[in-house]
Formats: C-alpha cells, sequence, structure tokens
C-alpha cells in the first residue's frame, strides 16, 4: 500500500473519527514511567489541538489504577528537559473518580503511550483487547514477540534477517562460549526498553565481571556481538498486512552509544533522510517491512539496525511503542514524509479501527 492511498482511506472517514471520545493511557510502574508520560502529554496535546475529544488516563506505579497528575508534575520535565505546559495539560485533563478499565469502556480509542514492561509486552494490550475497544499498539502477538529480545532474535533468524551474533544467560544456562576473535560485546535486558540496563563492554575478564552483575539485575540477559557502524531506526506505520515504511533516520549518539541519556538529555543529532545508498535503503526498509509482517506489528512500529562499514544492516530489535513526542524519532519519519502529529495520530487512529472491524 502507499502512502496515498492510506491518506485517501483517512479522508473517507475523518468526519467519523472526530466523533470518537480518545483516551490516552500513560504512566504506570515501569523504568520508563517517565517517558510515558511525556509522549502521552505530546500526543494528547496534538489531539486536542487538532479538535478531539481527548482525554489522559494516567495509571499509577500499581499499572491499573488512575492517579492525579498533580502527584508527578513536579518531576515530569517537557521534551525539552524544562517543566512547563506539557504537565499543566495533564493535570487538567486526567480523571480520577473511576476506574481505569471503566474510563477505558467509555473510550472510541485508546492510545496507549504505556512504555516498558506491562506496556509493552502484551499485558496491557490484553486488557483492551478485552474491553472491545480500538487501540493505538501492536496487539497482544506482536507486543509479546517483539518485548522479548531473545524471541526477537531466534524469529530474525528464522526470517533471513541478518542481526549481530548472541548469547543468553540466565539462570538455567550457563555462562556462554564465545570466541576470542570477538573483541567487544553488548549486554542488554531481554525484556526492557530505552536502553535500560545497556553495558558495552570488552571480552575480557573485566568485561565478563560487568556482564555478571546486569545478570544478577537482568534475567534473562542477552549478550551480543557489537557492531561498530552507523545507528539508523526506520519507522514503518499501516495495517500488518499493508504496511508503510518512513524514510530512514539516521541517530548520530551524543555519548559513546544511543543510550537512556543520549535518548532524553537533548545530546544527540538525527538525520532524516537518512543519507544512505538508495539500494541500501531499500534493503533496509524491505527487511523492516518483513519483520512488521511477521511480527503482527500494525498499526506502528519502529525498527532499529546498525549498518556497518561493508554495507551490511543488521537489526537489532522492533520497537512496538517508540516515544511519540514531537522530537521522538517516528514523528520525525512521518514529517520528512510531509506527515504533521495530528494526521499521523489519526491515521493511527484509523488503521486501530480497521483492525478492530475485521476482527469482528
Amino acid at each position: 500500500m502507499s502512502l496515498i492511498e492510506l491518506r485517501a482511506r483517512l479522508e473517507q472517514r475523518r468526519r467519523e473519527l472526530r466523533t470518537l471520545r480518545v483516551a490516552v493511557l500513560a504512566g504506570g510502574g515501569s523504568s520508563e514511567r517517565e517517558v510515558s508520560l511525556r509522549s502521552g502529554a505530546a500526543v494528547l496535546a496534538a489531539l486536542q489541538s487538532a479538535g478531539y475529544d481527548a482525554t489522559l488516563l494516567q495509571l499509577g506505579t500499581d499499572n491499573l489504577s488512575l492517579e492525579a497528575a498533580q502527584d508527578t508534575a513536579a518531576q515530569l520535565p517537557s521534551a525539552s528537559g524544562t517543566g512547563g505546559t506539557a504537565v499543566q495539560t495533564l493535570a487538567k485533563t486526567t480523571p480520577t473518580d473511576a476506574s481505569a478499565i471503566a474510563a477505558i469502556r467509555s473510550a472510541g480509542v485508546v492510545f496507549t503511550m504505556l512504555h516498558g514492561s506491562l506496556g509493552e509486552n502484551g499485558a496491557w494490550q490484553g486488557v483492551l483487547e478485552l474491553a472491545g475497544v480500538p487501540y493505538v499498539s501492536a496487539g497482544v502477538k506482536g507486543s509479546a514477540l517483539a518485548m522479548d529480545k531473545v524471541v526477537s532474535k531466534r524469529l530474525f533468524e528464522q526470517l533471513g534477517v541478518p542481526t549481530p551474533r548472541w548469547w543468553t544467560i540466565s539462570k538455567a544456562e550457563p555462562t556462554p562460549q564465545v570466541p576470542e576473535s570477538i573483541t567487544e560485546l553488548v549486554a542488554k535486558p531481554a525484556t526492557e526498553g530505552s536502553s535500560v540496563g545497556i553495558a558495552m563492554v570488552e571480552n575480557n575478564a573485566a568485561g565478563w565481571e560487568r556482564i555478571a552483575a546486569l545478570a544478577a539485575q537482568f534475567d534473562p540477559l542477552l549478550v551480543e556481538e557489537r557492531i561498530r557502524g552507523r545507528e539508523l531506526t526506520v519507522g514503518v506505520i499501516g495495517t500488518t498486512d499493508d504496511p508503510v515504511a518512513l524514510p530512514i533516520v539516521e541517530i548520530l549518539a551524543g555519548n559513546e552509544f544511543y543510550d537512556y541519556d543520549a535518548k532524553y538529555a537533548g545530546i544527540s543529532k538525527y538525520e532524516c533522510p537518512a543519507q544512505v545508498d538508495a539500494d541500501i535503503a531499500q534493503r533496509i526498509s524491505e527487511q523492516a517491512l518483513l519483520m512488521y509482517r511477521a511480527f503482527d506489528l500494525g498499526p506502528y512500529a519502529r525498527v532499529d539496525c546498525l549498518l556497518s562499514e561493508d554495507g551490511t544492516p543488521y537489526f537489532l530489535e522492533a520497537n512496538t511503542l517508540p516515544g511519540f513526542t514531537q522530537h521522538s524519532l517516528l514523528p520525525m519519519a512521518a514529517r520528512a514524509a510531509g506527515i504533521e502529529m495530528d494526521e499521523l495520530l489519526e491515521l493511527l487512529m484509523l488503521c486501530a479501527i480497521e483492525r478492530r472491524e475485521g476482527q469482528r
């Protein structure tokens, strides 16, 4: 499907979409709570600016009950790193007189911005399925597959998608035998996002001591061969069967790698569209679309890869709930394709509704 066709479908149903009550889920108890609140604030502001009846549902750290936004407002930075209007918007619009489930059932469509843990692994998607409300995120299957980096690795291999060599460490598995020819490694939790818990180490005694310390915190722990290359990401939108790849973004990390601070402290730079050879760019987009279909990731996802010096793209993961502020990478790629935030949100709502209609 082309972007033109997707936009034409939206044009036919936009009036219908504007009659819907929209709920934006954010907060929760994961390590990515702050990012979730920031994304929720941006989505809420964009929807309200476009004239939608949109409400924020801010979840407490128990991942279920609603809380007043004022409880966390003082700790929530805006997208620019300073406090301000995003916090005020949250405080004005969070209802606290009903359960989260009741509030969800009264919505016409739900945007879930619950980054991390239960918000991305399919648990909350299951709740939304049971509530019978269209929701903007990958479904239970896609969320569960993409959130688990070990499962993702196995699927990459089945699909023939190039990915760095990898091993796992867990209580049930002994320390892996990594060839000495591999000099650098990346250790990362298998089920965390936003680069939480990632370490770059050398394949030596000191490096394995650090890996062992991480393995004591995260079970299982994924260990990859470190690929030195350009960091690229490609956003994909649309239904699982009919997706559209957005322009590729190159990440120029402000730190040694694209860690939590590099993502959210405003120290990284980006280039979109990335200056990549046309044949390589096409190959990356095609692989991203293949993963999107196989993992069942509609209505949107962001696929990350490293482009090695010899021009080989090594795919790392698919992110089903990437950040959604005006400075985030998926909205950035959409803007490069001529899609502003309000239209992007409408396109995603349309796909969520069409998915629900297909299920019926």
